[in-house]
């Protein structure tokens, strides 16, 4: 009786990162993580129109750092961050406007 063959294992794909760890952040990316960050804190009444802005600013570095990199990395975030911070300013600055007037 002969003993059943191993399987072989299957060939990894060039540049395979099924091995990495999972983060909605990105990695390799700081500006786009600080931006995403910023964008976030902004949803908080008040404080989106000094975050929004550092948003803008981190998510444009972030886009410019994500199109350097061969994988992209940071790249949805930093253009959601732009975005999103934009509204924010927008919104926000209405808000306190009219609390002001």
């Amino acid at each position: 009786m002969s003993s059943p063959s191993k399987p072989k294992p299957k060939r990894r794909r060039p540049h395979d990162r099924s091995e990495i760890r999972v983060s909605f952040l990105p990695e390799g990316n700081r500006a786009a993580k600080w931006a995403y960050v910023c964008m976030l804190a902004g949803l908080v009444p008040g404080v989106g129109v000094l975050t929004g802005f550092a948003a803008i600013i981190l998510g444009f570095f972030g886009r410019r750092i994500a199109k350097k990199d061969e994988h992209e990395r940071g790249l949805g975030h930093a253009c959601m961050s732009m975005i999103l911070g934009a509204v924010e300013v927008v919104c926000q600055g209405i808000g306190w406007w009219l609390l002001l007037d």
